[in-house]
This record gives C-alpha cells, structure tokens and sequence, in this order.
C-alpha cells in the first residue's frame, strides 16, 4: 500500500503516510495517512457530511477575503467609523458613571423607561 501510494499521504499527496486509517465501525483498512490527515478525520469522526461542512465553511471565508476592497477610504468613511466607536454622552470606560440614555423616544417611552430604571435599580 506504501508503494501504491507512493510513500506519501492520501488524502493530502504532501506529507509521508506514516499511519494506518481504517473504518472504525468495520475494522477495514483504508489507506495510508500523514499524522495529520488521520488526525483530522479523527477529530471530525469520520463523519463526510461534517468534512463537507468544514470544507464549505473554509471555501466560503477564503471567497470573501478575496473579494476586492478599496485601496483607500475617504476622510468621511474614517470620521464615521470614529463617530461610531466614539459615542457623545457614553462615559469613558471604568470611569463608574451611568451613561446618558438620548433615546428620541415620546414621552410615554421617556416615561416607561425611567420606571424600567427605577425598578432596575431598586433590585441591586
């Protein structure tokens, strides 16, 4: 099997096939593996419709990395993204003040919201 195989890993064709892979609800012998191809078999249990998962999942993270994104962004795009990180009235973190809620809600909801926080602070 080692000569058929030429020495190498069937599944990969890179690395030396230094392991034995059988099915484990059989017995029957497989092929000749590299450590880590057995060992991620392994670790997905033999399962193909959990490799095929795996696999779609690496297939469609490597797509959207490839996809091409702009070489520079405007001095708008970056303010906006400051903007959104910085929010005006948040307190700074660990500074223990509670921050200023600007909801734009009518006054039933400014109502309904300072008893929700009343309650909430009556329980701790």
């Amino acid at each position: 099997m080692l000569e058929l195989q030429g020495g190498l890993c069937a599944i990969c064709g890179a690395a030396p096939a230094g392991h034995v892979d059988h099915d484990h609800t059989t017995g029957a012998m497989r092929a000749l593996l590299c450590f880590n191809c057995n060992g991620g078999l392994g670790q997905f249990r033999d399962d193909p419709a959990v490799l095929r998962a795996a696999a779609e999942y690496v297939e469609e993270h490597r797509r959207r990395q490839q996809r091409p994104r702009p070489l520079h962004t405007s001095r708008r795009q970056v303010v906006a993204r400051v903007d959104r990180r910085t929010r005006p009235g948040s307190p700074p973190v660990g500074s223990g003040r509670r921050p200023v809620f600007r909801t734009g809600l009518c006054e039933r909801g400014r109502r309904r919201l300072a008893e929700y926080l009343a309650e909430r602070e009556a329980d701790t």
